[in-house]
């Protein structure tokens, strides 16, 4: 079983290698230290951040869930020793919670539900935890826009979502959003 936005491992790979420098740039942005944090990956496919930043940044335990089974398989085999769970899911698990800082990388344009991964993510921030959202893919960009319509078909796309729509749904929930 394989989830709409996995295709194969091959492919899977390669694009985690493109995702390297970008990877990085998210934790050259971010203003926490993650050693020695539980970190979740919403989205994680095949676990690629989560093993950067238990290698890199010495975090305590990970956590990542996607919809692909295969790319789930394949994040648990390649975690090694290293702590980190990872479980085939479209949302958090109910049972993953207290975790000191969250992550996504280009998830939410994929939702169909942004309400309910707001609540979701919350939910699973200890008290002052921090949700770190990469999102690209919106209706404020024509580049992506014009990508939208051309694979909203093929890839089972959600309508596109305002920049300001993800700000007010996260701040609905609890969440000090800001872009």
């Amino acid at each position: 079983m394989t989830g709409p936005y996995w295709r194969d491992a091959v492919g899977d790979a390669a694009m985690q290698d493109e995702h390297a420098f970008i990877w990085q740039a998210m934790l050259d942005t971010v203003d926490v230290d993650l050693a020695g944090q539980r970190v979740l990956d919403a989205g994680c496919n095949r676990g690629g951040f989560l093993r950067l930043l238990a290698d890199e940044c010495r975090i305590a335990e990970g956590f990542g869930y996607d919809p692909a089974a295969g790319a789930v398989e394949d994040a648990q085999r390649l975690a090694g020793s290293r702590r980190l769970h990872f479980e085939v899911a479209d949302t958090v698990p109910s049972s993953w919670d207290g975790v000191d800082v969250a992550f996504s990388h280009e998830v939410l344009y994929l939702l169909r539900d942004l309400p309910a991964h707001a609540r979701a993510i919350f939910a699973a921030l200890r008290p002052g935890g921090v949700y770190y959202a990469v999102l690209g893919v919106h209706a404020g960009s024509p580049m992506m826009e014009e990508w939208h319509r051309a694979n909203v078909d093929d890839l089972r796309l959600p309508r596109l979502y305002d920049i300001d729509e993800v700000v007010s749904g996260f701040k609905a929930v609890g969440f000090d959003a800001s872009v």
